[in-house]
């Protein structure tokens, strides 16, 4: 009779084994079929034995099968290979409890996506298997690219007028004395270093501004003023290098209701573009005019032009169209002008034909 009791008791005890794995088994099954992450179990050899299908989707395939059976290899660049071995390293061969990596993977169409890999062992009918799931990261990968590149980029353009401005201030320094003769090598010296303090003032602007818009924190002030007396008094900087010639044509009385010293702002941004971009450009043009409950303002020069594929990312954050060749700015200028108009309710674009130059405008509504 106990052996016959004890006999009862372990297949009850097994039953009751039985019924907890499949009630765990299938809660399991229905978290990792409905993740919106991409899921995948994987043997020690990489091979994959299951995916959900977010990972399907992920990897832009329209079934389970076609993944099934393969390795992660056949999935991962070359370069990114390594990074799978460190995993199976880290995890089969030392053990871990987890491990996390960023890496490169491979759609079907082959287009590349990054992803943090998150890794965990774990037990199946005596065999070790591994739970990961892939987040698709691209687009903070490619950002984080961008903010490190525009770090640099930064670094350099602050660095270039404060060694110019710091060399002319030596040099200034050492011609100023009691009576000292102002020569035109003086005035030079003076003239370099104005024109880096100004520059100088300008990147802090650009930084400053980006932040507030970050924040939301992008205020204006409006008030109604004539937009001829704004942009005949912008740009001295340039006017005053004697180089470039700005003329100002269209409606001379025409009103806004705007931030004025933010209008302002736009156009020393288009204006400094003309000049960086289309600097055989002798003669940039200001254009304004009324249309249809808004003025328009286009800013033109007549130099080599804008590439079309070029001209749709002009306002995008931190685009340089001339990075190649190293032209001086933060890649914000542009940016910032785009928002300063979207804050307006107006809008802003680019019209550009390669030998005949280009015409940036934007609108502000009455």
């Amino acid at each position: 009779m106990e052996t016959n009791q004890l006999l009862q008791n372990e297949i009850a005890a097994l039953k009751k084994e039985n019924l907890e794995y499949k009630e765990n088994h299938s809660r399991f099954e229905t978290v990792f079929e409905n993740s919106r992450m991409g899921n995948k179990i994987i043997s020690a050899d990489l091979k994959i034995l299951q995916v959900n299908p977010a990972m399907v989707a992920l990897l832009g395939y329209d079934s389970k099968e076609e993944i099934i059976g393969s390795n992660i290899f056949d999935y991962a660049p070359d370069y990114c290979h390594k990074d799978w071995q460190v995993l199976r390293e880290k995890l089969w061969h030392k053990e871990m409890p987890s491990f996390t990596l960023e890496t490169c993977l491979m759609k079907k169409d082959g287009t590349l996506i990054w992803c943090q890999v998150t890794s965990i062992l774990f037990p199946d009918h005596g065999k070790t298997l591994g739970y990961t799931i892939i987040e698709d990261i691209t687009e903070k990968y490619y950002l984080k690219l961008q903010k490190e590149e525009f770090i640099s980029v930064a670094s350099h353009e602050l660095k270039t007028p404060i060694t110019v401005l710091r060399a002319n201030m030596q040099l200034i320094e050492r011609k100023v004395k009691k009576d000292t003769v102002i020569t035109p090598d003086f005035i030079k010296f003076v003239a370099i270093a104005s024109r880096n303090v100004l520059k100088l003032n300008h990147l802090v602007d650009d930084l400053l501004n980006s932040t507030r818009i970050d924040r939301g924190e992008l205020e204006l002030h409006k008030n109604i003023f004539i937009l001829s007396d704004v942009i005949k008094a912008c740009c001295t900087h340039i006017r005053m290098e004697g180089k470039y010639k700005i003329t100002y044509t269209g409606n001379h009385l025409v009103q806004v209701y705007a931030d004025q010293f933010k209008i302002d702002q736009v156009l020393v941004n288009l204006v400094n573009n003309a000049v960086k971009y289309a600097p055989e450009s002798l003669e940039i043009i200001i254009h304004a005019e009324k249309i249809k409950g808004f003025t328009k303002v286009t800013v033109s020069d007549k130099g080599e032009g804008i590439e079309p594929g070029h001209l749709a990312k002009l306002f995008d954050r931190y685009y340089r169209a001339d990075s190649e060749n190293h032209a001086s700015g933060l890649g914000l200028g542009l940016y910032i002008s785009s928002q300063i108009i979207k804050k307006h309710g107006g809008d802003i674009g680019v019209e550009s034909i390669v030998g005949r130059g280009s015409d940036f405008w934007f609108t502000l509504p009455d």
